[in-house]
This record gives C-alpha cells, sequence and structure tokens, in this order.
C-alpha cells in the first residue's frame, strides 16, 4: 500500500510497512487524509493489504474535507472493513462532510500512542490551547501529542509492569529517532510536568522555516537552569492549558518582594492582580464562576502561581504584581494566561485521610455516622425529588454539575436523561464510597490558597509542637469566606477550630489543626483559604509540602472530625540535593530524563505500600515511607528518584478493603468497617432511553421541517466530537462525561485528574457547539434560540423513540451500550434555555446554575443591576469603604440550623455579594451577550476604556 504513496526519493519507509516497490505510480494524499488513512490502518479499520491503487486513486479523486470525514467516520464507528472500496459504495457513508468549526482558544491535536510493540494513531481531536500551540497556530498539524502506554493502552507504561530494557530501549528511540508518519518525521520537542507524569510528551514535524531549536528558543532564557528535570519542568510551563487575555496584550508588571522571616517564605508562588485587570479576565475568558472570583492560577512569560485580587492600595488600573518566587525564566511571550479560577466546591475524606484522623483520635463512630447518612439520603433522593435537590446542592463536585442537576429537579423534568444523571450520581458516589472510601463532608470547603497580604493572622509557632495543650489561642489563623452553594449572592465566613490539609497526605503532621477566624480587612476574598504571612513557619509548607502556586487545600469545620491531637509535629526530611550538570542542559538529555522518570517513578507503588503498612502496624511504623513519597513527588523538580526497595517496603499481605486479589487479610480499623458497610451497596450503573421525554419542551413550538433539519445536523456533528471524547477517555456512556462522573478507572492518573480533565474538555465541546447554534439561530437568545434548542430536544426524542421501535420490532431485549444506543445530552448542553422552555420566561436561572453551565459573555454592555432577593435581612449593616468597591457587613451572624454563636464554626455571617465598581453617580454591570469572534477585540477594548474611565473618576474623587 504505502509503496503507491510514499515518492521514491524518501530515504525510510512509513512507519507501518517498508516499500514493495520503488517504481511503481504514485498517488497523492494531502496530509490530513494520509494521517487519517494510517489512522485506520494501525487501529485495524482497514486492512492494509488490501489497499490496493483503485482505493487509494478513488481516495485521491476526493476533496479533502470529503476524504478526511469518511475515513474518521471508520474510525468513531469502529467499523472494520474487509474491502476498502465498501467506504465508496456503502450507503451509510454517503452523508455531507462536517466543516470542524474550532475556536480561537482551541487547537486540533494529533495524538499517537507507543505500546510495547506498536504505534496506534488517534484522530485528531480538539482541544484548550496552549502558548506554543497559539504562537504556531498556522502549524498545529505539526505538532504530535505521544503517550507511552501499555500493550492494552489501559496503562502507562512503569517499571513495576515492564522490566525489560528492551522496552525502554524502544521508548528511548522513539525519542531520539523520531516517528514518522506520511512524507514527515515527527522530532522530541519538549514535555511537561503534567504530561510526563502520564507518560506523554510533545513532538514537532519541522519546516523550512521552523526546527525544534527555533521553538525551544522562543519559549525562553534556560541557561542559568544545569537541572535536568528543572529545565524540562520549566520548558513545560509554556505547554500548560491556558486562555490568555488578549485585551491586555502585555499588563502593566510591578515586581514586589516576597514575605520572608527566619528562612521560610510566606508567598512562595503568590502574587496579586489589580481588580479591574481581573474582572476584565473573566468577561473575556469567559469562566465558569459566580460574580468575580479572588483569585487566579496564571501564567505570564517565565512567572507561574496564583494571583490574588487585592484593592487598588496594592494594585492598580491593569497591574500585576509578581514576586521573585514567581519567576522562574525570561521571555518574550508576556500575555497574561489563565489556567483556572479559584471556586468552591465541597471536600471529601479519603483512605489516606481517614487513616490520619484514626490515629490523630478521631473515633470509628465520625465516620460510619457520615457514612450511613449519606448512603441512607442517597436511597433517598432516588424517590423524593425534594431529597435529592437538598443532597445535590448540599454536596457540589468539583465541576458543578450537580447544581446543574438540582435546577433541573427544581423545573420537574423527569426524562431519560435527568434519570440518567440522577442514577449515575448515586453509583458513582456509591463506587467512590467503596474503593477510596471517599466521604462527602457537608462542613467543608475544597478550595485554593493564597496569603495574608496585611499581615493580620496569627502565624504558627514551633514553641506548640509536641504540645498536648488545646488552647485556640496558639493555633495558627485561616480566614475562609465561601460563596453559598445554594445563593450566588451570598458569602459565609466560618469561625472556629477547624482542620487544613491537602493531597496527598501521609504524615500525621500533614493535618493541622488551625482557627478560622473573620478579618474585615480580607472581606474582599471569597472562594480561597487565606494563610497567614507570618510566623516560625510557612503553614502550607507544612501541609504535604505544599506552597501558593496553585495547590488546593481541604478544609473541615465539622467537630465530630476535628482531631484530638492538635499539635503533631510536622514531617522532617532533609532535603534532597538535586543533580546539577557541569554544562548547558541539551536535548539529549531532556530525552534520556523522560525515559529514566518513566522507568524509575515509583510514587503509585510507595502510595499503595503506605497505606497496607499503616492499616497493619499503625501509621508511624513506616515513616520512611511518608519520607519516601514526598521524594517521589519531587522526582521531576530534583531529577532524584526515589529508591523503591520491594523487599523491603512491599506489604507481604493486603487489607481486604484494597481489594487484593490474594494474600488478604481482614482489617478491623475505620477503614476495613467502612469497606464492609459500603460493599453490601449495589452500585452497578445501566443507561436506560425507555422514560417519556417533556411535553413541555416538545410541544411547545409548531417546528418547521428547516430547523429540524438545522437541529438534525447540528446535533450529528455534536454526536462525532462526544463519541470521539467517549473513546479518548475510555468513558462507557455520555452521562459519565457530561458530568465528570466516570465509573471506569482511568488508564493513567488519579480519578480527580481525570474528573478534572472530562470537565475541561466536555466543557470545550460544549462551548464549541453553544456558539454554533447561536450563529445557527441567528441571534444572541431569544425566542429563535429557545425554538432551536426546543427542536434538538425533539430530534433527539425522535432517535430515541426509533431505537426502542427498532428494538421492539426485532423482539429483541433492548442492549443498553453506547455503541447501540443513540445519544440523548445535545440539547442540554442549554440546560437553563430548556427549564424556562418548561417553566416560562418568568424564570430567572440562579448565579450558581448559570456559573456551572454557561459562561459569561465577553461582550460589555451598561445594565441596571438586578435586584436580589435575600433570605437574610441585615439590621443595621455598617459599609466597610474600599475604593471602588462596597461590602454590607452585618453586626449580628444570621442563624443557620438555629445557632447563632460567632465562637463556634457553625457560626456564620452572611452578606450580598458585591460584585459590581460602584461610584457615586452610577452602578455598573456587565451582562451576557454573544458576537461573532472579530468583534469581540473591539469590545474589549471598549470595556478596557470605560472601566479605566471609571476608575480614573474614582481616583478623582
Amino acid at each position: 500500500m504505502w509503496d503507491l504513496l510514499d515518492h521514491p526519493s524518501d530515504d525510510s519507509s512509513s512507519n507501518t510497512l517498508e516499500y514493495l516497490s520503488l517504481t511503481v505510480h504514485h498517488i497523492y494524499l494531502d496530509f490530513a487524509v494520509r494521517y487519517r488513512l494510517e489512522v485506520c490502518v494501525t487501529r485495524g479499520y482497514l486492512r492494509e493489504h488490501a489497499i490496493d491503487a483503485e482505493f487509494l486513486e478513488k481516495l485521491a479523486a476526493l476533496d479533502v474535507p470529503k476524504a478526511s470525514q469518511l475515513l474518521e467516520y471508520l474510525v468513531d464507528e469502529e467499523i472494520q472493513l474487509e474491502d476498502p472500496l465498501q467506504l465508496f459504495e456503502d450507503a451509510r457513508f454517503r452523508y455531507a462532510p462536517i466543516k470542524r468549526k474550532i475556536p480561537y482558544y482551541c487547537s486540533l491535536v494529533l495524538k499517537a500512542n507507543i505500546t510495547p510493540t506498536s504505534l496506534k494513531l488517534n484522530l485528531p481531536n480538539v482541544e484548550s490551547s496552549n502558548r506554543v500551540m497559539r504562537k504556531y497556530n498556522n502549524l498545529h498539524d505539526r505538532f504530535l501529542r505521544v503517550q507511552f502506554l501499555s500493550e492494552t493502552e489501559s496503562n502507562r507504561i512503569a517499571k513495576d509492569r515492564y522490566n525489560n530494557d528492551d522496552v525502554w530501549k524502544r521508548l528511548l528511540r522513539a525519542l531520539h529517532k523520531g516517528i514518522r508518519i506520511g512524507e514527515r518525521t515527527y522530532e522530541f520537542l519538549a514535555f511537561g510536568n503534567s504530561q510526563l507524569r502520564e507518560g506523554s510528551v510533545t513532538f514537532f514535524c519541522p519546516t523550512a522555516h521552523v526546527s525544534c531549536d527555533d521553538i525551544r528558543k522562543w519559549l525562553g532564557n534556560f541557561d542559568h537552569i544545569r537541572n535536568v528535570a528543572k529545565f524540562g519542568a520549566r520548558i513545560g510551563q509554556c505547554f500548560s492549558t491556558t486562555r490568555e487575555v488578549r485585551g491586555v496584550r502585555v499588563p502593566t508588571i510591578r515586581h514586589i518582594d516576597d514575605i520572608e522571616a527566619k528562612g521560610e517564605c510566606f508567598t512562595d508562588g503568590v502574587g496579586i492582580i489589580s481588580g479591574l485587570l481581573a474582572q476584565l479576565a473573566v468577561d473575556e475568558l469567559e469562566l465558569d464562576i459566580v460574580g468575580n472570583p479572588s483569585a487566579f492560577q496564571f501564567r505570564i512569560g517565565g512567572a507561574k502561581g496564583v494571583l490574588a485580587v487585592w484593592p487598588r492600595e496594592y494594585a492598580k488600573h491593569m497591574e500585576v504584581c509578581l514576586r521573585k518566587s514567581q519567576i522562574k525564566f525570561s521571555t518574550e511571550a508576556n500575555t497574561l494566561e489563565i489556567i483556572k479560577c479559584a471556586k468552591t466546591s465541597t471536600a471529601t475524606l479519603n483512605r489516606q485521610i481517614i487513616t490520619i484522623l484514626e490515629h490523630l483520635g478521631v473515633p470509628l463512630r465520625a465516620f460510619m455516622a457520615l457514612l450511613n447518612k449519606q448512603i441512607q439520603h442517597y436511597e433517598e433522593a432516588m424517590t423524593s425529588r425534594v431529597a435529592a435537590i437538598d443532597l445535590l446542592t448540599k454536596f457540589v463536585d468539583e465541576n458543578q454539575t450537580t447544581v446543574i442537576v438540582a435546577e433541573l429537579l427544581k423545573a420537574d423534568f423527569q426524562d431519560p436523561f435527568v434519570k440518567n444523571l440522577l442514577k449515575l450520581w448515586r453509583s458513582w458516589s456509591l463506587k467512590l464510597m467503596k474503593e477510596k472510601c471517599r466521604i462527602q463532608v457537608e462542613k467543608s470547603a475544597f478550595v485554593m490558597g493564597c496569603v495574608d497580604e496585611t499581615g493580620t493572622l496569627r502565624g504558627h509557632s514551633i514553641q506548640t509542637e509536641g504540645s498536648r495543650g488545646k488552647n485556640k489561642a496558639d493555633l495558627p489563623q485561616i480566614f475562609l469566606q465561601m460563596s453559598d452553594r445554594k445563593y450566588g449572592n451570598k458569602t459565609t465566613i466560618i469561625q472556629g477550630v477547624c482542620f487544613i490539609g491537602r493531597n496527598p497526605s501521609l504524615h500525621a503532621g500533614d493535618i493541622r489543626v488551625v482557627e478560622a477566624v473573620d478579618t474585615p480587612c480580607l472581606r474582599h476574598l471569597k472562594d480561597v483559604v487565606v494563610f497567614p504571612s507570618k510566623g516560625d513557619r510557612s503553614l502550607p509548607s507544612m501541609l504535604s509540602g505544599g506552597d501558593l502556586d496553585g495547590d488546593e487545600y481541604f478544609v473541615i469545620w465539622d467537630s465530630t472530625l476535628v482531631p484530638k491531637i492538635w499539635n503533631t509535629p510536622p514531617m522532617q526530611s532533609t532535603p534532597v540535593t538535586p543533580q546539577d550538570l557541569e554544562r548547558d542542559v541539551e536535548v539529549d538529555d531532556l530525552r534520556n530524563f523522560a525515559v529514566k522518570y518513566m522507568k524509575n517513578d515509583c510514587l503509585g507503588l510507595v502510595a499503595v505500600a503506605h497505606l497496607a503498612h499503616a492499616d497493619a502496624l499503625g501509621l508511624n511504623h513506616r515513616l520512611q515511607l511518608a519520607k519516601l513519597h514526598s521524594q517521589a513527588v519531587d522526582y521531576l523538580k530534583t531529577g532524584v528518584p526515589a529508591e523503591w526497595n520491594r523487599a523491603r517496603y512491599q506489604p507481604r499481605k493486603w487489607p481486604h478493603f484494597m481489594q487484593r486479589n490474594s494474600c488478604t487479610y481482614p482489617s478491623h480499623k475505620a477503614l476495613g468497617k467502612l469497606y464492609n458497610r459500603v460493599a453490601e451497596e449495589n452500585f452497578d450503573y445501566v443507561p436506560s432511553c425507555e422514560d417519556e421525554f417533556d411535553s413541555r419542551i416538545t410541544q411547545r413550538f409548531d417546528f418547521t421541517e428547516e430547523i429540524l433539519a438545522s437541529a438534525r445536523n447540528l446535533k450529528q456533528q455534536y454526536d462525532v466530537a462526544v463519541r470521539r471524547l467517549l473513546k479518548q477517555f475510555r468513558v462507557a456512556t455520555e452521562f459519565e462525561l457530561y458530568s465528570g462522573w466516570a465509573m471506569s478507572k482511568p488508564a493513567v492518573g488519579s480519578d480527580y485528574k481525570r474528573q478534572e480533565d472530562l470537565g475541561q474538555q466536555f466543557d470545550t465541546v460544549k462551548q464549541r457547539f453553544r456558539e454554533m447554534c447561536i450563529q445557527e439561530a441567528g441571534i444572541a437568545g431569544g425566542s429563535k434560540l429557545e425554538e432551536l434548542v426546543a427542536a434538538m430536544y425533539k430530534v433527539t426524542e425522535d432517535e430515541a423513540k426509533d431505537f426502542l421501535a427498532e428494538a421492539e420490532v426485532e423482539g429483541e431485549a433492548l442492549e443498553y451500550s453506547p455503541k447501540a444506543m443513540p445519544l440523548i445530552s445535545f440539547p442540554w448542553i442549554f440546560h437553563w434555555v430548556l427549564v424556562k422552555i418548561a417553566m416560562g420566561h418568568s424564570y430567572q436561572p440562579s448565579k450558581t446554575s448559570l456559573a456551572a453551565a454557561t459562561r459569561p459573555t465577553p461582550m460589555a454592555t451598561a445594565a441596571p443591576p438586578q435586584q436580589e432577593d435575600h433570605a437574610s435581612q441585615v439590621v443595621d449593616a455598617p459599609k466597610i469603604e474600599e475604593p471602588g468597591r462596597s461590602i454590607e457587613v452585618p453586626k449580628e451572624a444570621v442563624k443557620v440550623d438555629g445557632e447563632a454563636n460567632l465562637i463556634d464554626v457553625d457560626a456564620v455571617r452572611t452578606e450580598p455579594e458585591t460584585t459590581r465598581c460602584n461610584t457615586p453617580e452610577e452602578s455598573i454591570e456587565y451582562t451576557p451577550s454573544r458576537s461573532a469572534v472579530s468583534s469581540r477585540m473591539q469590545g474589549i477594548e471598549s470595556k478596557v476604556n470605560q472601566l479605566l474611565r471609571l476608575y480614573e473618576d474614582s481616583d478623582e474623587d
């Protein structure tokens, strides 16, 4: 086959076959078609020995979009053709090619999987881009993401599975020699930290004008770094998935000092951003948030970490304040890029945390009470709409999907989509309870960390370490103000004794008891935990070696879970000396380190062994494993691997809750008993589409055939994108993709990381198709969009009915599998529109619901502020005046569950959310609107000027 395509002047064969002949007539295929053809061959959908000149000539005669679409269809539908010519003859392949629309912040990414014996290509996928892909967007198909996986592609290649040196030599050969696809040879370019943890690196195919060295030079100046691991990590910063704030090409950067004392850095990774620039970033990037976030994880040139929003005496106008601890290298690329913004979700216990809490004196009954209560509530939620809504809003997941489901239940939706989501939510929750002992804690938060710039909060005192005292005045202080999970216009300030930590935690000192306090000068910060900037030691560094460059922390104020032992000394470990070279780092050093890392990474082995030993012998028995774990975590920074001694550390028996096939014993500790309780539950998930669709939607409009045809066409494109993501993440159903609640284990990485990745990737798909639908409707909202969304719902119902009718005619049992069932999630990318159609135009979606499902749009227009119906009253509430901002602070705590004691952690302050820039003359709110990308920048510039005038007026006042 390839002898018909490859030119005789090529000096090497294709990656699949050697030349059969150099004297035959050659057929030209565009690279886009050639790549997809190789996907079909490497995946087994076309047999290469059956591909002849006739097939290739017919394929070459088609235009590129049509040929590409035919080949993609084979892969998406997993159709194996014995006779390749069927591709042109079979009626099912005769449909118009889909013109893929890619948002400006996304790129089309090529991917390849290398196993010990094969190379398998994947179809291009639309993903959020990074700095490098944006710079070289016109060369997007010359980038190739390569992942090294096991033979079944179900796990990454790891030392415990592959001890054969030939496997590692194969990986090294690919990194040194490159990967050949068609006429192109892709060469190793770089890797990021998160990429390498998943066994992945980035390749690039050079052009006559751009080489891999050219790209690496453009990234920045790394000459001062002699440590290979750190060199790779710094290059990897440029490959972080980010969104560029295009309205400000280069923000005003002011350098400020780190806050340091006694050899401790209290501001490691955190800087300051002005409120004006923060608001611009939110509006332009269409972030999923309620109101304006208080902090952003970011990249600016060679700087990284977190930017917290502070009043104008700290940062003015379009200003960003950076610290030395944030700046890692110099580069000419200095635009502001956002990774994510601060938001809150419910914290959860897990096996490591429960092991530590049990060691610190928390009794079994505290965990069991939480577990029993949650299992009961999940059962009640399956039969009671009220119970389901209460639980969904009480335990908010990281992707905020529970908020959406609660909104749909409030609107009384009982169609197949909502019922499937509800069943999946229960099954996923119970599954994680069993496998990870993941127990939701109502009185908790999972938030990003930042620092107290005012120096008000009390810091850690080394004199308290190891003491048996419980004097609250000796505890370090934190500040935590959360957005209300039910009412987006309120916040809650936590006060009292609580504990804080960071995942993963293995040492008893990784969890710290602290005092949460209400500090007026910090009330502008919400959905972040504010750490003290003084003391004998930085508090984040005591939490599993955390810092403030984007790490997220759990805070729990449930009194039944607070440790009985307060002042456990933190883990003391000797810092590993990084291995520096005596010369500049070269590309071959990066290649060799990538393979060395994959071969020696033992982080998972250490964590599993520690859990087993802690159950059998106690938490303090294997302190060396906790230190080894810390070293394994830092491997990517230091280049020094943790030395895994199997004979010394490998457990000989495993507690039964770890579900090993042999050598197990019954655990009688908390984890064993909790596992026994959940093991009784049935959490199998079987999707269905037999329930009736909602007539409030299907009968709302008299649909024309034209609008139904448009809806079908859009759905066809959406279904292709969804099925591709399902295959990419090895997820069984669209409901798992929509929610992030995957029932299967990830091939690489943790369940939490995959949930985060699912949310990001599906979010890209949703936003892309929302824009397509809005463009199809012709206006940014209104009845025309509602009619189109209803038509999308109607054609989805028709497909489901056809599927059920076909099964009934054939007299066969329904096969509920992703391959057999029609996809039904498409209309639900506009869930709030469906709710509005069902409930009437009086419906106003909650802020929390909209923030979870849609994005504020970039164009800004002035509008009067909406009237909020606050659930609680503020009596004689004085105003704390800050430049450009006013906050209502109640004198008394509003009662929650009948309690209003400011000393207890159950006492709260409730305040209206103030997200507007206020002046004496006017109050401006930015209301959502849609526009084409071409006009977006004009709107952003207009808004910048408007806000600058507003701020200048305030300065004059």
